[in-house]
């Protein structure tokens, strides 16, 4: 299950690097055609629209994979130790309900009527930009399962009350 966790993170950090360089140069050229060249360019501010819903959304399962997201600690901090384990199951079984519902279900439905709607500048059609909802929710509920599995062997474990893991 390492390996998989691994790979997904490797993919995750590849694709959201690429994603950020990407819209560095696009950014650039958008101020250079804007003020040196004179010609702004019709493209640049939609595709960086387009590419920070992208990395949004594979940034919050890249963060929930790592249980680094933001989180309220008020709650965990008055858990005794043993129940820590099964407040991380509640709160991934809370995210995992969230990217079902909300993230693929909501994502899919949005996708499916916007198809027919193109940008204006790019002119693809809107819902291949909403596709990064639904494929955020299932790597969320990928790493969940995950983090839900590594929860269960840290209390089946005698040797340790918490697994305080963090997953590089």
């Amino acid at each position: 299950m390492d390996i998989i966790r691994k790979w997904i993170d490797r993919l995750l950090e590849i694709a959201c690097c690429l994603v950020l360089a990407m819209m560095v140069a696009v950014s650039c050229w958008q101020v250079i055609s804007r003020y040196i060249v004179g010609q702004p360019s019709t493209i640049t501010e939609e595709l960086l629209r387009f590419s920070l819903v992208w990395i949004s959304m594979l940034g919050m399962a890249y963060v929930a994979g790592k249980q680094q997201h933001i989180s309220l600690t008020i709650l965990v901090d008055k858990v005794p130790a043993k129940l820590l384990n099964i407040w991380t199951i509640v709160l991934q079984l809370t995210f995992m309900a969230f990217s079902v519902w909300i993230l693929i279900i909501g994502g899919l439905k949005i996708s499916a009527i916007s198809m027919l709607q193109v940008s204006p500048a790019l002119q693809i059609p809107m819902g291949q930009v909403y596709y990064a909802l639904p494929i955020a929710g299932v790597l969320i509920i990928i790493y969940s399962v995950m983090n839900i599995i590594d929860s269960l062997r840290a209390i089946s474990s005698p040797s340790s009350l918490h697994v305080e893991k963090q997953h590089d």
